[in-house]
């Protein structure tokens, strides 16, 4: 992919990926805060001020669209830093990318295994969008080292550029292409499966109506006493119900067999084969979920204390929207 080595063994990148994302982004959550409230109001009204005006003051727009671009908007923010997110160019790539990487992997699929591997760059040239990422984040992420390396205890800027950059031992730092590597292949991921659940989220909002007075006054409560997301218990229920009833797919945590393998049960892997977990059946399962198609806001919400019975982020065998094990999102 533009002269990048894709790596498949995840044993490639140790625990990095989990230590950065799951430890370092999640202590700096409150530093991005004023930064990510700034480009999500901005995108919010610009998305709402373009679309189409109807009579009575409203606007009509396509959810998916503006939910993709205000998710890319604040995403960018978070892994690549406030500059480069405001350059429109690398904005409209970092939004284009993840649809020209579908695309070409659906074509992919029809092209005899034996030539993918020459077929895959010759398809990805059509799109300008990873180039445009790959040049810009090569640049500065080289940059960002070199200044590192000039001055370590700089003030650096609070994103996952620098994460990665810090997370990596002075033994085996990686190099750019590298961290610009790892970056894409978790970026893929970061915009698809948010804006989806944006996009329900609003969605059951509208379906929904009594939630939102109740929403409304929770938000206030946390404004008025400064509070953080553990201070929005309905909230993050919502988000989660909303999410349970509408994955944005019917499967996950695929796994490709490595090499043959039998389950307790007899059941059989041969090498090749995909395993994977059937998401939707298992979250709208009745012997897990009580009345489990009735959307309730309130089903993760602990009643008997302030908080949840489970959050949003948290994984679990019943909820393995984010994944399961060791390799958990």
């Amino acid at each position: 992919m533009n002269g990048l080595d894709i790596q498949d063994r995840m044993t490639a990148n140790g625990t990095v990926h989990s230590r950065v994302l799951r430890v370092v982004l999640r202590s700096h959550l409150n530093d991005l805060q004023p930064a990510l409230d700034r480009v999500i109001s901005t995108t919010f009204t610009n998305e709402i001020l373009s679309g189409r005006q109807l009579p009575g003051e409203w606007n009509q727009l396509p959810s998916f669209l503006m939910a993709k671009r205000v998710i890319t908007a604040a995403n960018s923010v978070v892994f690549f830093g406030e500059h480069l997110s405001q350059d429109p160019e690398f904005l409209k790539a970092a939004l284009d990318y993840p649809e020209d990487l579908l695309t070409t992997a659906e074509l992919l699929r029809f092209i005899p295994t034996v030539l993918a591997p020459f077929a895959a760059p010759i398809l990805m040239r059509r799109h300008q969008a990873s180039k445009v990422l790959v040049d810009r984040l090569t640049a500065l992420v080289d940059d960002r080292l070199k200044q590192n390396r000039c001055d370590p205890s700089r003030v650096k800027p609070i994103d996952c550029i620098s994460f990665f950059i810090d997370a990596n031992s002075q033994k085996s730092t990686w190099s750019a292409e590298k961290i610009v590597q790892v970056l894409l292949g978790i970026w893929f991921a970061s915009v698809h499966q948010p804006a989806l659940s944006l996009v329900y989220a609003l969605d059951d909002l509208c379906k929904h109506p009594d939630v939102v007075e109740p929403l409304r006054n929770e938000l206030r409560i946390c404004d008025a006493t400064r509070g953080d997301l553990d201070s929005l218990p309905l909230l993050d229920s919502f988000l989660k119900e909303s999410a349970r009833l509408h994955p944005s797919d019917s499967i996950s945590v695929r796994r490709k067999v490595l090499q043959p393998y039998t389950f307790l049960d007899g059941t059989h892997l041969a090498m090749g084969d995909v395993a994977c977990v059937p998401l939707q059946a298992i979250m709208r399962d009745p012997a897990k979920y009580q009345g489990s198609l009735t959307f309730d806001p309130w089903r993760f919400v602990d009643r008997t204390a302030t908080g949840n019975v489970t959050r949003f982020a948290e994984t679990s065998p019943i909820f393995p929207l984010w994944g399961l094990g060791k390799r958990v999102w």
